[in-house]
């Protein structure tokens, strides 16, 4: 199987910059009930883009085999930080399963979400951030580091 892809590539930029909008607008306040079905869209877009990213990672990448995943993401750490870690990979399934979670519970109950408390907001954005930084930032070789 090939490293890289074209696929891994559209799809994580177009996933992070859904991602980027969703997060300017509800820091400028557009979770108003006028704007929130649309940034609703945009965030639920956003995180299918996420979603095929990673099929495309583990088809293109892995060829279906979690353990190469694993390996993968072990060389990555050990390159970077001189530690292998391939257990990080399980942050980038837990930033998954947050973004399916957060797109879940604004579709399913739209009222409570808008609501919900400033701090949680602030911990489930400041997670997605982290990982979403390490992946595209840190973990990333080129122009975007």
């Amino acid at each position: 199987m090939s490293e890289h892809h074209w696929s891994i590539t559209v799809t994580i930029w177009l996933a992070l910059a859904g991602y980027a909008i969703t997060v300017c607008l509800l820091l400028a306040g557009f979770l108003r009930p006028q704007w929130s079905r649309r940034l609703r869209a945009v965030w639920t877009m956003s995180c299918g883009f996420f979603v095929a990213h990673v099929l495309c990672a583990f088809h293109f990448s892995y060829d279906w085999s979690h353990a190469e995943a694993i390996r993968n993401t072990a060389k990555q750490t050990n390159e970077l930080i001189g530690i292998p870690f391939g257990e990080g990979l399980y942050f980038s399934y837990g930033f998954l399963l947050l973004w399916i979670a957060d797109v879940l519970f604004w579709w399913r109950r739209p009222e409570r979400y808008v609501l919900r408390p400033g701090w949680l907001l602030l911990l489930v954005h400041a997670y997605l951030f982290f990982i979403a930084f390490n992946g595209a930032i840190v973990f990333e070789d080129g122009p975007t580091r």
